[in-house]
């Protein structure tokens, strides 16, 4: 059985208007902890005035971070310190980084210049957004880029579009990477499995097993999981309230 499963509330750092009733369901134990993406230019100060456990997820290719992109480098490693001085003020325990797309030894190269153990590095799908080729969407791949220095962040959607993308059943494909990396950290979201672009929808809206991915999560003293959905209306955290009680309603099926 999971011990003590922690669930995440996703914010980024210019969701600040929604701190108060963040804080709120944190105390009420309805999140556990809040996952943070720090976006470039925004302000920590009204992060620091709650007493709320975070995690850090570091910059995406969104705002230019790509590990996997040798020219990219300086700019990617600024953005991962900006990310890791949030960390430090904030007490995060873990912070989430994707690999990139490009070339893997470049993301190598750059992980090469990092030495912190809250790092955990994400899989991620075999085809982004854009069409281009991920980094990390084998297991394989993941246990090199961690090189025995840094964890692991399993986000079990991004497994599933892999899957997808290389035309195998995502069950086994799901058990290779548990099996292998051992996970305490995981995203989640729904989605539909002959899609192979990241979708991220709400529990119950695409065709994911659940009771089947909870049943893989391994017997862990702190199992994270941050629960991706989407946000609807931006101002409010509803739609966030009612994913996590669908999937607590699994959990407590399933254990």
């Amino acid at each position: 059985m999971v011990i003590n499963m922690k669930f995440g509330l996703k914010l980024w750092s210019t969701n600040n208007d929604l701190l108060p009733d963040a804080d709120q369901l944190i105390k009420s134990d309805v999140f556990q902890y809040i996952e943070l993406t720090p976006i470039p230019h925004t302000d920590i100060s009204s992060f620091l005035s709650y007493d709320i456990p975070y995690t850090i997820h570091i910059t995406t290719e969104r705002h230019g971070v790509n590990i996997g992109n040798k020219n990219n480098h300086n700019s990617s490693l600024e953005a991962i310190y900006h990310c890791i001085k949030w960390a430090d003020k904030l007490d995060a325990k873990y912070m989430v980084l994707h690999p990139g797309y490009g070339s893997i030894e470049d993301s190598i190269e750059l992980l090469d210049k990092l030495d912190d153990e809250r790092i955990l590095i994400e899989n991620m799908p075999k085809k982004g957004l854009n069409d281009e080729m991920m980094i990390g969407y084998m297991p394989e791949q993941i246990e090199k880029l961690m090189d025995n220095k840094f964890g692991f962040c399993f986000d079990m959607n991004h497994a599933i579009k892999a899957a997808a993308s290389l035309d195998i059943d995502y069950r086994p494909f799901i058990e290779s990477f548990i099996s292998k990396l051992s996970p305490c950290y995981f995203h989640i979201s729904d989605g539909d499995l002959k899609i192979e672009i990241d979708q991220h929808l709400s529990i119950g809206e695409g065709e994911y097993d659940f009771y089947y991915l909870f049943g893989m999560l391994n017997e862990k003293s702190e199992t994270y999981i941050t629960v991706e959905t989407p946000k609807p209306d931006i101002h409010s955290l509803n739609e966030d309230v009612k994913n996590v009680e669908k999937l607590k309603t699994v959990l407590k099926t399933t254990y």
